[in-house]
């Protein structure tokens, strides 16, 4: 335990001198990077927590959202150009790696590829909204779910899984290819025909 706060301790102290450091040659307000610096050292202290002792998997998730928190709020001063673009992905990117890292260190928790996978969905579309607009994101959104479920059979082989990954794969290249007006007229197509075979089968001679 005295080790894991002395690390902590000297990161604090190497991230404090850098920072006066650039303070000095004007490069930036110390005070401006408070919030930041908390975040990250909360962040840290988690995982160094964790990879202490792995008994347990739930700090990794505080340990990532607190770097994730760190990295945008710090946006704002370090890419001051970017920041409306980068903020939202980089938070919840941050979230998102939280559950990928839970279920790489503990792959009985696979359930995790699925928040970890929609997180990072919604950090692509928000980086892809503001890029390509919003009929891009959309398809980014349908698509990545449809990735995030196709993981998830590749990793535990349950069929189930294979059903919203296609469905939600189908509505992404619909959108993609600008194509989403004719999922009005799919489902009434679909349905007339399923009820036309059934009614040919029911109407059709016995055979004798």
């Amino acid at each position: 335990m005295k080790r894991n706060v002395n690390i902590l301790i000297g990161l604090a102290l190497v991230g404090l001198g850098i920072l006066y450091l650039l303070q000095n040659f004007g490069r930036l307000t110390l005070a401006n990077y408070v919030w930041p610096i908390v975040f990250a050292a909360g962040g840290l202290a988690f995982l160094v927590g964790y990879f202490t002792s792995r008994a347990h998997w739930w700090p990794l998730i505080p340990g990532f959202t607190l770097l994730g928190l760190a990295a945008a709020s710090g946006s704002e001063f370090l890419f001051p150009r970017l920041e409306n673009e980068i903020s939202g992905p980089l938070f919840l990117g941050g979230v998102s790696l939280g559950f990928w890292a839970t279920y790489i260190f503990h792959r009985q928790n696979w359930w995790a590829l699925i928040p970890g996978g929609v997180l990072m969905t919604l950090a692509t579309v928000a980086a892809a909204d503001e890029v390509y607009g919003s009929d891009r994101a959309g398809a980014v959104f349908f698509v990545g779910l449809a990735a995030t479920f196709a993981i998830v059979f590749i990793a535990t082989r349950q069929t189930w899984a294979l059903f919203p990954a296609g469905g939600l794969l189908a509505f992404g290249l619909f959108i993609l290819v600008g194509l989403e007006r004719f999922i009005d007229y799919l489902w009434p197509a679909v349905l007339i025909f399923a009820g036309a075979f059934l009614l040919f089968r029911a109407l059709r001679p016995a055979p004798r």
